[in-house]
């Protein structure tokens, strides 16, 4: 289970930075007065000198000069060969940095290759990781990464993780990376062991989680099952309007903040761009944090809860009854969602359908009432002429 989370951790900021060169790329120009450059191909001289931070992102992005402040470079392929008085801030499919760095080096790719001299400390994380025997780190190095290769010179010390690793340099302090088998060589009962622990962690969770909404918001699971139970497809049609919905809210969201930043930058209102980037972080983060937690635990108790209600016979209503049904319900799902091959398929249904129901649950709870038109009065029949 640690594992899927790094990856998926890893694999969502690969989409984020990936998103925000791709935006900025659409336009190529120098911004905030050669601060920030982007294009297809950007390229910063020998000869040039960059006082203060610099911003590059492009399709290829090369960087021989002089920064004298911090580098960003994203793209698909970034070299950086020049000077860094500062910290570099890299990542692109291929990365390599040959030139001086006098401060941190932080860097993501699908190849990264560190052959130049860094004076503090790198953090670097990639599908192929390489210190060439050239390259020298004047702090301390984590890496990570499916191929990991140390051929360089470390003062500091070396912590990491790796499929497969290999330390030919010298390295002042202690080195600890911790090499993970491949999962392919794993034997079936390790597999087997792996899948029932993971099931066993996933439920106790569930229950766990679950018994704090109960108690917290009481009316929230039940309306959702009822909900599910009563209309299906539209849940089925909100869980995926939710998921469309969140992802371009996040799209809209690194928009937005990318506009902001340049349009305050150009007005020279510096102050404004901390307060704007900190709020834009602040939301995506909290809606990022709602989300994941309906998909890997809310949505699963929904469907739980209304499928452990379609099975156990009727009976009166209580918080004790409650947490029951929603045990059984989640080990059914875990159960469900477990099993190798379909096991993916189950959770995806499990996720729609759970989502939407959250979703029309919450939208239903939110709307305010219709009002009740008020009822006919009633017709008085006219009293007969006299006689």
């Amino acid at each position: 289970m640690t594992r899927n989370l790094r990856r998926g951790a890893a694999l969502a900021t690969a989409l984020l930075l990936m998103l925000l060169a791709t935006t900025m790329v659409l336009a190529e120009e120098e911004l905030l007065g050669g601060k920030l450059r982007t294009g297809d191909t950007v390229t910063v001289g020998a000869e040039e000198t960059v006082d203060g931070d610099l911003y590059l992102l492009a399709g290829t992005v090369t960087m021989d000069g002089t920064v004298d402040g911090d580098l960003l470079a994203l793209g698909g392929q970034v070299q950086v060969n020049g000077t860094v008085t500062g910290d570099v801030l890299a990542a692109g499919g291929t990365v390599a940095v040959a030139g001086i760095v006098e401060g941190d080096v932080r860097t993501a790719g699908g190849q990264v290759t560190l052959s130049g001299a860094v004076a503090e400390d790198v953090v670097a994380t990639g599908g192929q990781t390489t210190i060439s025997s050239g390259g020298t780190v004047g702090g301390d190095l984590i890496v990570s990464g499916g191929q990991v290769t140390m051929a360089g010179s470390v003062a500091g010390s070396v912590e990491g993780s790796a499929g497969t690793y290999s330390g030919v340099g010298s390295v002042g302090g202690t080195e600890h990376v911790v090499v993970s088998p491949r999962e392919d060589a794993a034997d079936e009962g390790g597999v087997a062991g792996s899948i029932v622990l993971d099931a066993l962690q996933h439920f106790v969770v569930l229950v766990l989680f679950g018994a704090l909404l109960l108690w917290l918001l009481p009316r929230a699971l039940p309306a959702a099952q009822r909900m599910l139970r009563s209309r299906p497809a539209a849940s089925l049609g909100s869980g995926l309007l939710a998921c469309v919905g969140y992802i371009g809210f996040v799209i809209l969201a690194f928009l937005l903040m990318i506009l902001l930043t340049i349009v305050f930058g150009l007005l020279r209102i510096g102050s404004l761009v901390g307060i704007e980037l900190v709020a834009g972080l602040l939301s995506l983060f909290t809606v990022s944090l709602v989300f994941v937690l309906a998909v890997a635990y809310v949505a699963d108790l929904v469907v739980g809860l209304t499928l452990a209600r379609m099975i156990a016979p009727a009976g009166s209503d209580n918080r004790w009854r409650e947490l029951a049904l929603l045990a059984a319900g989640a080990g059914i799902v875990v159960i469900v969602t477990s099993v190798p091959v379909i096991g993916g398929l189950a959770k995806l249904a499990v996720v729609l359908f759970g989502l939407g129901a959250l979703t029309l649950a919450a939208w239903h709870a939110w709307r305010p009432p219709r009002p009740v038109p008020p009822a006919p009065a009633a017709l008085v029949e006219p009293a007969p002429p006299p006689a």
